[in-house]
């Protein structure tokens, strides 16, 4: 994990508007989302917190040491191979994780799996072409090792990806242009940093986990 767990855990009090605002949107969009929750690739639980969740599951025990003040239930696993089993999840979040996990076709499919059939899944990220996307990017191109290896999706590659097993439901922005106003809107603006989007699981009569 190229991250520092106490620097990255400490990025929320030097940066809490900014989390405030990401957070927002996250709970706008996951209003009335199905019990029995797991965020994928939750770091120190900041927003688990927050948000009540069940379990988290991020690959960095330094990370779920200090989550385990933060979080009902922590795990150690990958989002590629959950260890829960299927149809056990009501809600799956994703919040700034996608861009970091090395297969995220195989992370969608694994949330498709352990979501119930009524199930939520809750991406919230940060867009390629966005003012902290692009400067993200360019501190991975300049070697910083925490952002070398990320991939910052555009919000139609988040769709693209999401389609065979999700349907889109609601979105929320926030974080607009390079003053990062902490204005929370419905759908998506392409100047926002943060965009936080809800998908309900396809069924598929056939293959119910679409796998």
């Amino acid at each position: 994990m190229p991250f520092n767990p106490h620097e990255y855990d400490t990025w929320y009090d030097r940066h809490s508007s900014i989390f405030k605002a990401e957070l927002e949107a996250i709970k706008r969009v996951a209003r009335d989302c199905p019990e029995q929750t797991l965020e994928v690739g939750a770091g120190t639980g900041r927003f688990a917190e927050k948000m009540d969740v069940d379990w988290c599951l991020d690959p960095d025990e330094k990370m779920l040491e200090l989550a385990r003040g933060r979080c009902k239930h922590t795990v150690k696993g990958y989002a590629e191979r959950l260890p829960f089993e299927t149809g056990s999840m009501g809600t799956v979040f994703f919040i700034t994780s996608l861009s970091f996990i090395d297969k995220p076709h195989l992370a969608i499919l694994e949330a498709h799996r352990v979501l119930r059939n009524d199930g939520c899944l809750i991406i919230g990220f940060i867009p390629k072409q966005s003012y902290i996307g692009r400067k993200y990017e360019k501190y991975g191109k300049e070697g910083d090792r925490r952002f070398s290896k990320a991939h910052f999706f555009t919000y139609e590659e988040v769709l693209s990806l999401l389609e065979p097993y999700f349907s889109i439901d609601t979105v929320y922005s926030t974080l607009f242009e390079e003053k990062l106003l902490k204005n929370v809107f419905s759908g998506y603006h392409e100047d926002a940093s943060f965009v936080a989007i809800r998908f309900v699981k396809k069924v598929f009569i056939d293959n119910p986990h679409g796998t």
